[in-house]
């Protein structure tokens, strides 16, 4: 099932920023920033990435993610643990998508072989740059929508997508 966007307006101590979220409940509040290194070994939220890349913050696509199904799902940012974050522009800054997990409290199983979620990127579609994961995930990259077409490799991290910047349509976790 494909969750459409919606405009979330949130405060932040250098003015209004507008954010991008997933449906959620009608009315949900983002969630108070919890100030954390992202490298720590401690389990990455959302909430965790403000205070981490406060620079890059233009804007926010928020994707829930399921095992086992493809499409953003229902979920409010805040919840569970980021999977990913897909960067506009190289070198991990601009505007972003964050693929989080509801679900999750630990972060992915290791190995490649298990289907974690995925999902088309719709807006941010042959936008992404650069991308990186947390909590024990990977990230694999389609240029065509519903996981087909030229891949990517299983990634943790890329601070440049070098041929496939600009082409990714869709994305699976494992």
């Amino acid at each position: 099932m494909n969750v459409s966007w919606k405009r979330w307006a949130a405060g932040t101590a250098a003015g209004a920023a507008t954010l991008l979220a997933a449906a959620g409940p009608a009315g949900a509040a983002p969630h108070e920033v919890r100030v954390e290194a992202v490298g720590s070994a401690t389990p990455v939220t959302v909430a965790d990435l403000t205070a981490a890349h406060p620079e890059s913050v233009a804007s926010t696509l928020y994707c829930a993610v399921r095992d086992n199904t493809f499409g953003c799902q229902q979920g409010t940012p805040g919840d569970g643990l980021v999977v990913s974050i897909l960067y506009f522009d190289i070198n991990f800054t601009g505007s972003q998508v964050v693929v989080f997990n509801p679900a999750y409290h630990v972060g992915c199983t290791s190995g490649t072989t298990d289907n974690e979620g995925g999902a088309n990127l719709g807006a941010a579609s042959d936008q992404i740059s650069s991308v990186r994961t947390y909590n024990h995930c990977d990230i694999k990259l389609f240029d065509g929508t519903n996981a087909t077409g030229t891949a990517t490799g299983w990634l943790d991290e890329s601070a440049n997508l070098g041929s496939m910047s600009d082409r990714a349509s869709s994305f699976k976790i494992s």
